[in-house]
């Protein structure tokens, strides 16, 4: 048993302190999200923000609406955002790790990875769940390229060159690491 995860990464012409800014703050996420799903965000913990932290968002994918809340798991500035999201009635005990990882190469371009993963759903690695869950992964792939995309855009900055990506069937739970070491041999 497996944790499905797809990784897209681009560089983006902007300060890493300014994608963070931007990455790291909940309620822009309807304007960041590639996917157009999220439709508004509002913080349910007060400032200051920290592992721990929650939010809640509704979502709509086409004429389904239905609301998720989030528990930030990594809050590393400038470098990582990482959240929990699940059912929106209560702590998720399952759902998708998503979250951004920055690694600055200069003061004025960053290499952005955003990622999503099923942490707490094992699938196996046999048809027919690995077929839906590989199916699962291109439609979230769809949905993240744009992402970046838009984090340029509200960035005032640039995606530089083509957006790497990268399926995944991980061992562990924790993306960090990781992502960490893949982009650093990169």
């Amino acid at each position: 048993m497996k944790f499905p995860s797809v990784t897209v990464t681009g560089l983006i012409t902007a300060p890493c302190e300014a994608l963070f800014e931007i990455v790291s703050d909940p309620t822009r996420h309807p304007r960041l999200a590639g996917s157009g799903e999220v439709v508004e965000v509002e913080w349910i913990t007060p400032p200051p923000v920290g592992v721990g932290s929650a939010f809640r968002s509704r979502q709509c994918i086409g004429w389904y609406q239905y609301p998720t809340r989030s528990y930030i798991q990594v809050y590393d500035p400038p470098y990582r955002f990482i959240w929990l999201s699940g059912p929106g009635f209560k702590k998720p005990p399952f759902g998708q790790l998503w979250g951004f990882d920055l690694q600055p190469l200069d003061a004025r371009s960053t290499l952005v990875s955003h990622l999503m993963r099923w942490p707490l759903m094992p699938v196996p690695e046999i048809p027919p769940f690995s077929w839906f869950m590989e199916r699962g992964l291109k439609h979230e792939l769809n949905n993240m390229k744009p992402t970046l995309y838009n984090l340029a855009k509200l960035a005032n900055a640039e995606v530089i060159g083509e957006l790497q990506v990268e399926f995944d069937w991980c061992e562990r739970t924790s993306p960090c690491g990781e992502r960490r070491r893949t982009l650093a041999q990169a």
